[in-house]
């Protein structure tokens, strides 16, 4: 096979086009055999070649009786065949197959019917990591057939692949020219790069490298336990807690919880990518991942008159293009106000036009907003933390500290970083039943700070527990209350569930009736990290609670067991709690 730029010698290039392709007296050019290429300026110089001949030659039928065959502009890449059909009964066209061997230009002509067709240049300039990569180009949602492999025309180190694609048809523009290039190699970071075509060759930028975080065979990933469910956490419209400061919304909530044996990062990771791999049958959000493109929209929309429902991964119509969508934030249209949707072909809805599923409908207020996606669309794991695309959810309780998300609205929430303190007690009997105690050390004692809060006067029966002072950043979301109300001399626990502000929400578990007492203003309280049994089976147990790390703490407490019949020497514990958290191992030994 040669390569024929269009700094080949001209001879040798005229003659081989000759050679490989047919000039009918009618004007058509078929191929005939050979695996040659062509820029497309020795198309337009074997046609002038032998409408120059006196005589025909070869297989050709065409010489100077002939009218003019074509025309050439910007410097050989714009190449017009001309149409005589009035007069002389020719009409100069390739066929789609003589196209697959021409590159570098453009090639228009007439049909039978006078109406414009077009192969248009398309360039894909870049890198690739593996030798064994496939691009694959989309057009008007579907997949083109490769005659490319794994590159062809390759006419620079920095080339991939150059040749036409027919762009108009019948005298229409096959979806507004526009194409997709991707690059979805397994064990490969992904790319895509949308461009559209017309005269001459447009271009395309596609670089991958190897994904250190893509490691394990494509098969095994698509084999996970869980796959289609954990797929299905990147759907519909989230609302996420990220940073304990309240719900943004979202694209999904990716989770790993689904993939039963491989609840992890890497493991979601995986499948969001094997779910976009080259040549897969699966699907993310219904469409097939082949013919993802990325192309996000974020619709601001005027709820309907009607009452219809909107359904997950549907397909959607409005004048000029086609969809699925991803989410709306209220499924019954009538109060419907945003919508999300992947373009699947034409352009994306305008103002006032009526977006329309099956038979819900909603018109567009605004411009939607085009979101900035990831060819993986999950995004970057480095191994540890996720950076996500904008507007990408994932699962707040699988989000760890260092993890990067942006909403929808822009918002960026940090995520706390979460510290655990966990006591291990190794005990003498397995039916023992230690307790502990862990709170903050007091700043000057050697005992817990037994006066960090004062209560709020309120009266007994209350599910929640209200303090004068704002409640620490850095408590526990779920833990205990110890509260020294007027008249008592000894400190009572109640276990909460959550605090927000000033006030703590008493666990209804273990609170079913609210607060036992009425509590003066001014009584004094603090939390307590641990206050609870140490639990497990036979004589290891253990207990373990977590907080927001925002500082190093000095932390204090025991642990005890006193029961009468098998008592155990109580512990004393003292420690500094760091951004690494705390775990000790206590041994009770026998007191009796």
């Amino acid at each position: 096979m040669a390569i024929y730029d269009k700094d080949a010698d001209a001879a040798t290039a005229v003659n081989a086009f000759l050679a490989q392709f047919k000039i009918w007296a009618n004007g058509n050019v078929t191929f005939v055999s050979g695996t040659d290429t062509f820029h497309v300026w020795w198309l337009h110089r074997a046609l002038q070649k032998i409408a120059w001949d006196l005589t025909i030659s070869g297989d050709d039928e065409i010489n100077l009786s002939k009218p003019n065959p074509s025309t050439s502009e910007a410097l050989g890449t714009i190449i017009t065949l001309l149409d005589h059909t009035t007069d002389y009964s020719v009409r100069y066209n390739i066929t789609d197959t003589v196209a697959e061997y021409l590159f570098g230009g453009s090639v228009e002509q007439q049909n039978a019917s006078a109406q414009l067709e077009g192969y248009y240049g398309l360039r894909v300039l870049g890198s690739v990591n593996l030798g064994t990569t496939e691009l694959q180009i989309l057009q008007n949602g579907a997949l083109l057939t490769s005659h490319w492999g794994t590159g062809k025309n390759q006419t620079d180190a920095n080339t991939l692949l150059r040749l036409l694609i027919k762009g108009k048809s019948a005298g229409a523009e096959i979806d507004n020219q526009l194409v997709i290039v991707k690059a979805s190699e397994w064990f490969d970071s992904y790319a895509i790069w949308e461009t559209t075509l017309g005269l001459g060759e447009s271009v395309a930028a596609i670089n991958t490298g190897n994904d250190p975080q893509n490691t394990t065979a494509l098969a095994t990933v698509e084999a996970y336990t869980g796959f289609t469910t954990a797929m299905a956490t990147l759907e519909g419209y989230q609302q996420i807690d990220v940073d304990g400061n309240g719900a943004d919304n979202f694209l999904g909530a990716a989770s790993y919880n689904a993939l039963t044996g491989n609840q992890n990062k890497k493991a979601l990771y995986e499948v969001v990518k094997a779910a976009l791999s080259r040549g897969t049958t699966n699907t993310i959000f219904g469409i097939d991942g082949d013919l993802w493109t990325g192309r996000i929209f974020d619709c601001t929309v005027t709820p309907g008159a009607g009452v219809e429902t909107w359904t997950q991964n549907e397909a959607l119509t409005w004048t000029g293009g086609t969809g699925v969508l991803l989410a709306v934030d209220d499924v019954n249209d009538n109060a419907t106000t945003r919508l999300i949707l992947h373009l699947n072909t034409g352009v994306a809805p305008t103002d006032t036009q009526v977006i329309s599923g099956a038979t819900a409908q909603n018109a567009v207020s605004g411009t939607p907003t085009k979101l900035s996606t990831a060819a993986n669309h999950i995004g970057l794991f480095t191994g540890t933390n996720w950076i996500g695309p904008f507007g990408i959810g994932f699962a707040g309780s699988e989000l760890t500290f260092g993890d990067a998300v942006t909403s929808l609205d822009g918002e960026t929430p940090t995520v706390p970083q979460n510290v655990t303190i966990t006591i291990n007690v190794e005990t003498g009997l397995a039916g023992d039943d230690p307790h502990v105690f862990i709170a903050e050390k007091d700043p000057v004692l050697t005992a817990p700070d037994y006066t960090v809060y004062t209560l709020a006067a309120q009266g007994s029966g209350q599910s929640t527990i209200t303090v004068n002072e704002a409640i620490a950043t850095d408590e526990p979301q779920d833990g205990w209350l110890l509260v020294l109300p007027t008249g008592l001399t000894t400190y009572k626990a109640y276990h909460y569930s959550s605090w927000t502000g000033s006030v703590f929400t008493l666990d209804a578990g273990d609170h079913p009736t609210g607060t036992d007492e009425a509590f003066t203003l001014n009584d004094p309280a603090f939390v307590g990290i641990i206050y609870a049994s140490a639990t497990g089976g036979g004589t290891s147990k253990s207990v373990a609670n977590t907080y927001v790390y925002s500082s190093d703490i000095e932390i204090i407490g025991w642990v005890r067991h006193g029961d009468p019949a098998a008592p155990d020497r109580p512990v004393p514990i003292s420690a500094t709690v760091g951004s690494g958290g705390y775990t000790t191992t206590i041994v009770l030994t026998d007191e009796s």
